[in-house]
């Protein structure tokens, strides 16, 4: 019988055993291969990827140097802005990173794609953005958009001395005024540091702030004092307003040293706006010039003294107010017969300093008029300073030097203007004007006139104040004034000379012990011409407001006869509401009624705001739009003024 039965199953499990360890002995030396691959092989290339992604080289500026006045208070600062740039090569879908980053920054996204499109590793897209602006882009996490932190200027005193200042562009570099002149000194410096970021490139390293510190560029102190410089805006804003003038120059020196305390432009310019005018910001004080008319004749009367043509007392005669000069007819607004020199500055007279000139010769006027300082640059640190027109004294005819000796067929800056009177009421030694405040710098001068001859000029510009001269709206009860009004035709683009004027006046506060000097000049007044009337009244406001606060008026002169002006020393005395209460915030006007102009202008402007103003005063008595009315679409708003609250 056959034996029968099942044939047992054959062990499969060495050999599953023995393939799984091929199998794992196969990979395994793939991922050695692969890791020998990657780090003996790529590893250089792949380190330097690494680096790049996670260490970046990046630039780093300090902050702009701050300017300040003499007394310490902050005018131009720099604070830290967002920006906006991109990196193309890491943004895949340019059209919608376009469209959101455009939507966020009021751009158009055909504008944002182009500036992606244009082959770069670096775009900026959007610079000094607001702070919501910035948050939006950060919360929106689109892939290749980066913020960085940028310098941007303020300047925390809006308007205030404006022109003086200047502006920086996107980049930070001075362009006009002080902060162009003294850009190399205001600058920060820069270096590329090496810092460590995250996967999402977020930095993770900086600087210490002791080592940022030190690419900050140098501050700057200004010899203006910003109480004076605010006084000296207001009464200029008057002046023009009562001449109904196309605009007007303040500038308020300190007579010992030479530092000019104010510098006043109007119409105003607020370097904080986004929009600027070139005219806006010219600072004409050092630019612009303009024949002086009267306020020359104490130049060739001191210069006739001093070469001892003349003495106070020696009378010319005055012809009945018409003279003529080789066939030029020379006018007096009076007629009048025989002055002495000392009246021929109290009325005024043309012809009597037309008569000192030729007395005295061009080579000698010349001279003098040129040891002055006429005829070139003042030197203050500004671009664009004029040096004036002045020709030769050897290419003066006898008109000329007729004309010259009264203020016309002369060109010159209300800088150089100052500077000479500045000599006069300084014993005859021209100080240099200065604008940097540098208290330990001596102070060194050249003496031009004799102590006697720049005394007795002094005593008959006290004459025009004190008597019956073309200033006494100038005159300060108790204190002696000296001073000397301007009153010039201006030359006709046609040839000759115009219908229009420029009005001014120069007086120093007190004319015993001079402290202050102040001038002062409307452009083509409107609502006459002479300067007495037009300037002199508020040149002798900004004098009472400097005594006032130094202590050497004690009490404000009420009773001072002054036709039509009332004294309103309101820098330091009047009663108005405080401006802090008041701010510029939301949909809706603020109520300015009661606060000062000056005040009320800050505000307006710092909402690109610039107002028309009308009435004389410095306290916003009405406004339009009305408090509580929406903020005007066109930019259009009306101050009345008053000289007291309410």
């Amino acid at each position: 019988m056959a034996r029968t039965g099942n044939k047992p199953p054959k062990d499969r499990s060495r050999g599953k055993i023995i393939f799984a360890g091929v199998v794992f002995g196969l990979a395994l030396m793939g991922l050695w291969a692969r890791a020998y691959y990657v780090q003996v092989v790529k590893g250089p290339e792949y380190a330097k990827m690494a680096n790049r992604q996670y260490w970046a080289s990046e630039t780093v500026s300090g902050k702009r140097g701050e300017i300040f006045d003499r007394n310490g208070l902050l005018l131009a600062k720099s604070i830290t802005s967002p920006s906006v740039y991109v990196r193309p090569n890491e943004i895949k879908d340019t059209w919608d990173v376009s469209h959101r980053l455009g939507k966020i920054l009021g751009l158009n996204a055909k504008s944002v794609a182009a500036l992606l499109g244009g082959g770069k590793r670096f775009v900026w897209v959007a610079r000094k953005i607001s702070d919501a602006q910035a948050h939006a882009v950060r919360e929106a996490g689109l892939p290749g958009v980066y913020l960085d932190a940028e310098n941007s200027r303020q300047y925390p005193q809006g308007y205030m001395a404006g022109q003086l200042l200047g502006f920086v562009n996107i980049d930070g570099r001075g362009i006009e005024g002080v902060e162009k002149s003294f850009n190399d000194h205001l600058a920060p410096s820069s270096t590329k540091y090496t810092v460590q970021k995250d996967a999402a490139g977020n930095r993770l390293s900086s600087l210490e702030k002791g080592d940022q510190a030190s690419f900050n560029g140098q501050d700057l102190r200004l010899t203006i004092d910003s109480q004076v410089q605010l006084a000296t805006e207001e009464a200029l804003l008057r002046s023009v307003t009562r001449a109904k003038a196309k605009s007007g120059m303040a500038l308020v020196v300190e007579v010992p040293t030479g530092d000019i305390l104010a510098w006043g432009h109007y119409p105003f310019f607020n370097p904080n706006s986004d929009t600027k005018t070139s005219g806006e910001w010219k600072n004409r004080i050092a630019v612009d010039i303009f024949e002086p008319g009267s306020t020359m004749k104490p130049v060739v009367v001191a210069a006739a003294l001093q070469e001892k043509v003349c003495a106070p007392s020696t009378e010319y005669y005055c012809e009945n107010g018409k003279w003529s000069v080789t066939g030029r007819r020379i006018k007096d607004t009076h007629k009048y017969e025989n002055l002495t020199v000392s009246k021929i500055i109290r009325y005024s007279s043309n012809i009597g300093a037309a008569k000192i000139g030729l007395a005295l010769g061009a080579a000698k006027y010349g001279r003098y008029l040129q040891e002055i300082g006429f005829g070139r640059p003042v030197g203050l640190p500004l671009p664009g300073e004029s040096a004036g027109l002045l020709r030769p004294p050897k290419q003066w005819r006898e008109v000329e030097l007729a004309n010259m000796a009264f203020g016309q067929g002369i060109a010159v800056t209300m800088l150089q203007m100052a500077e000479a009177y500045l000599c006069i009421a300084n014993g005859g030694v021209r100080l240099p004007l200065r604008l940097i405040h540098e208290p330990d710098r001596p102070v060194e001068g050249k003496r031009v006139f004799e102590p006697a001859v720049a005394q007795m000029v002094m005593a008959m510009l006290e004459e025009v104040v004190q008597e019956d001269g073309t200033g006494t709206q100038s005159r300060i009860e108790g204190v002696r004034v000296a001073g000397k009004t301007g009153t010039a035709q201006k030359a006709s683009p046609t040839g000759g000379y115009g219908g229009e004027y420029v009005a001014s006046f120069i007086a120093v506060f007190p004319a015993d012990k001079p402290r202050y000097l102040v001038a002062m000049m409307v452009d083509e007044p409107q609502a006459g011409h002479y300067g007495g009337v037009l300037v002199a009244p508020e040149v002798r406001n900004i004098g009472v407001q400097l005594l006032t606060a130094s202590g050497m008026l004690t009490e404000p002169a009420e009773k001072t006869q002054m036709a039509q002006v009332q004294v309103q020393p309101d820098r330091f005395t009047a009663p108005v509401r405080r401006v802090e209460n008041v701010t510029a915030d939301g949909e809706f006007m603020p109520d300015l009624q009661g606060v000062t102009v000056r005040h009320a202008l800050e505000i307006l402007v710092g909402r690109g705001v610039v107002p028309m103003v009308s009435g004389q005063g410095v306290i916003v008595e009405k406004q339009k739009p009305l408090p509580g009315e929406k903020w005007p679409a066109d930019k259009k708003c009306q101050l009345w003024l008053s000289h007291q609250p309410g």
